[in-house]
C-alpha cells in the first residue's frame, strides 16, 4: 500500500493530518475522508487493502477471477487488450506484431501470469489512492471556496504571485548587481595589485636614486669644497698680480688719452688750417673767376655748368634768362640744377634756392656730389635759401642761412623775402648779379588753377629779368598738364625738355636763344654731371 493508504489506516486526515471521527470527517478542519473506522480508530484490514463491497474490489476479484479461469484465447485476448494498452504510444508497425506478443504470454506459463496480476492489483490501488486523494482535495477547496469569495482569492493568488514574482525579480536583479559589484571589486582588487606592485617598484627604484643622489650629492660637495680651496689659493695668489696689471693698464690708458688729445688738438689745427686754405683758395677761385664772370656779363652769357649743353646753346645761357626745366623724375633735370647752382658758385655768384618739395639737408646731400666745397660757399654767404617746404612736414630744425614759410604757397611772401636777401648782399648782386632756382613750380599745381600760378610767378618771373638774374624753374612732368606747361612757358624765356623712350634720355631745347640744334639730343646722367653726346650742327632758330 502507499503512504497515503497508511495514513487513512492510521485515522489521520490526509489534508491537515488531524483526527477522524468514526464515520472519516477530519475533527480538524472537517474534512470527510471517505473511510469508515473500527473501535480501534483504524481502518478495518480486509486482507488486499480494499473495501470488499467497493465496486472496485468487485471489479479486481472479477479479473482474478477470469484471469485464473480462462482458456488460451482469453489469456491471447487480455495479451492483445494488454500489448495495445502497453504499446498505445509505439508506431503503427508495431500493432502487427500483437499475435507473437500474445504467443510470447501463452508460453510463459502460469507464474508469469501470476505476476502481471499482482502487479496489476497494485496499479489499481494506487489508481484508487490518487483519485481518493484528488477528490479529498477538491471537496477541501470547495469548503474553502465555500467560505472565501472567488474573486478574493484570485485577487490575493494574483497579488501573491505578483508579489513573489516581484521578489524574485528583485532578487534576481539585487544578485545580478551583487554580482557585477564582486565583478568589478575583483577587477579593481587586480587593478589594485597591480599598482601595488608598480608602486613597490617604483619605491624600490626610487629608494635606489636617492641612495644615488645622496651618493652624488656628497661627491659634489666633496668636490666644491676642494673648488673653494683652490680658488682661495688662486685669488690669494693672483690678486697681487692682478692689482699690478690694473694699475699698469691705468698708466697705459693714461699715456694713451694724452696722444689722443695731443691727436685732436693736431686734427682741429690741421682742420682749421685747410679751411682757411680752403677758403683761400676758394677766395683766390672766385678772384680768378671774376675776369670771366665780367666777361660774360659782357657778352650777356652766363654758363650752364654742363659744357656741351653751352656749346649747344652757342656758348651759354642768355644772361637774364628764365628757363624752365622740364620732364619725367629721376632722369637728369636736377643735375641740370646743380650744375647751375654749382658753375655760378664757384665765380662767386650768389645762389638763392626757394624749395617747395625738397628740405636743405636732401639740397646739400645732392649738391655734395656736384661741389665738395659746398658748406664753404654757404659759410662764404653765398647761398641762401627760402624754405617753403621744411614746416609743411614738421620739420622745426634752423638754419642761420634761410628763412621758413609756412604756407609754400604764398609766392608774394617769397618774392618780399628774395628781395630782402638781395639787399643784404647788394654790394656782390651790383658786381655779378645772382642765380634762382626754384624747386619745384609742380607743387603749386596742388593749390592752384594754371592760370592762378601764372598771375602769381608772373611779377616774380619780371623781377628776375629786370635784375638780369639768370633763373631755373623745375617742372615735373605728369604732375602738371601739357596745356598748364604751355601757360608757363609764356612767362618764360624757354625751356630744356627731358625725355625719354625707356632705353636712352634726349633732351630738347626750346626757346632761350639760338642753338646748335633742336632735334633731340641723346645724353646720360650721373649724380655729379650730365654727358650730351654729339649733335648735327645747324645754325637754326
Amino acid at each position: 500500500m502507499t503512504e497515503e493508504r497508511q495514513d487513512l489506516q492510521e485515522g489521520v486526515c490526509s489534508i491537515c493530518n488531524g483526527a477522524l471521527d468514526a464515520q472519516g470527517v477530519c475533527l480538524l478542519c472537517g474534512h470527510d475522508n471517505g473511510i469508515r473506522l473500527n473501535s480501534n480508530g483504524v481502518i478495518p484490514d480486509s486482507g488486499d487493502g480494499f473495501d470488499a463491497d467497493s465496486p472496485e474490489e468487485k471489479d479486481i476479484q472479477s479479473i482474478v477471477e477470469w484471469l485464473s479461469g480462462s482458456g488460451d484465447n482469453d489469456l491471447m485476448f487480455l495479451g492483445e487488450e494488454e500489448g495495445q494498452s502497453l504499446h498505445e504510444e509505439e508506431p503503427k508497425h508495431a500493432e502487427a506484431d500483437g499475435a507473437e506478443v500474445s504467443k510470447t504470454v501463452v508460453m510463459d506459463g502460469g507464474g508469469r501470469m501470476a505476476s502481471e496480476v499482482a502487479d496489476l492489483k497494485i496499479r489499481l490501488m494506487e489508481a484508487n489512492s490518487t483519485i481518493e486523494k484528488m477528490k479529498v482535495e477538491l471537496k477541501a477547496m470547495e469548503t474553502v471556496a465555500a467560505v472565501t469569495a472567488p474573486s478574493d482569492i484570485a485577487e490575493k493568488l494574483s497579488a501573491a504571485v505578483k508579489s513573489k514574482l516581484e521578489l524574485e525579480t528583485l532578487l534576481k536583479n539585487r544578485e545580478a548587481q551583487l554580482e557585477e559589484i564582486r565583478s568589478e571589486l575583483r577587477v579593481r582588487d587586480d587593478n589594485f595589485k597591480e599598482v601595488m606592485e608598480k608602486m613597490k617598484f617604483k619605491d624600490d627604484e626610487f629608494n635606489k636614486r636617492e641612495i644615488d643622489l645622496q651618493h652624488r650629492e656628497e661627491l659634489m660637495k666633496e668636490e666644491l669644497r676642494k673648488l673653494e680651496m683652490d680658488k682661495a689659493q688662486m685669488e690669494s695668489m693672483k690678486e697681487v698680480e692682478l692689482k699690478k696689471s690694473l694699475e699698469d693698464l691705468r698708466e697705459q690708458i693714461k699715456v694713451k688719452e694724452e696722444k689722443v688729445k695731443s691727436l685732436e688738438k693736431y686734427l682741429s689745427q690741421k682742420e682749421e688750417e685747410l679751411e682757411r686754405r680752403e677758403k683761400a683758395l676758394i677766395g683766390k677761385e672766385v678772384e680768378a673767376m671774376e675776369e670771366l664772370t665780367i666777361a660774360e656779363l659782357k657778352q650777356e652769357k652766363v654758363k650752364s655748368g654742363t659744357p656741351r649743353l653751352d656749346d649747344l646753346l652757342f656758348g651759354g645761357i642768355p644772361a637774364g634768362a628764365q628757363v624752365a626745366i622740364y620732364g619725367p623724375p629721376f632722369i637728369g633735370k636736377e643735375v641740370a640744377l646743380n650744375a647751375f647752382a654749382a658753375e655760378g658758385l664757384r665765380k662767386g655768384i650768389p645762389v638763392i634756392w626757394v624749395t617747395t618739395d625738397h628740405t636743405i639737408r636732401e639740397i646739400r646731400d645732392e649738391m655734395s656730389y656736384v661741389l665738395n666745397s659746398f658748406e664753404e660757399y654757404e659759410k662764404l654767404g653765398l647761398i641762401y635759401y627760402i624754405d617753403a617746404y621744411s614746416r609743411s612736414i614738421g620739420d622745426n630744425s634752423t638754419v642761420d642761412n634761410a628763412a621758413y614759410i609756412e604756407d609754400f604757397t604764398d609766392i608774394e611772401q617769397i618774392d618780399s623775402l628774395v628781395e630782402q636777401r638781395l639787399n643784404s648782399i647788394r654790394d656782390i648782386v651790383e658786381k655779378k648779379s645772382y642765380r634762382v632756382i626754384f624747386k619745384s613750380i609742380s607743387s603749386l599745381t596742388a593749390v592752384y588753377e594754371s592760370k592762378s600760378i601764372f598771375r602769381l610767378l608772373r611779377p616774380f618771373v619780371a623781377r628776375r629779368k629786370r635784375d638780369k638774374c639768370t633763373a631755373m624753374y623745375c617742372v615735373e612732368k605728369g604732375i602738371v598738364s601739357e596745356q598748364d606747361v604751355q601757360i608757363i612757358g609764356s612767362i618764360m624765356d624757354g625751356i630744356v625738355e627731358f625725355e625719354t623712350d625707356g632705353q636712352s634720355n634726349f633732351l630738347v631745347i626750346r626757346g632761350i636763344c639760338e642753338t646748335q640744334t633742336r632735334d633731340r639730343v641723346k645724353y646720360t646722367a650721373s649724380k655729379s654731371a650730365l654727358s650730351i653726346g654729339s649733335f648735327s650742327l645747324g645754325h637754326i632758330k
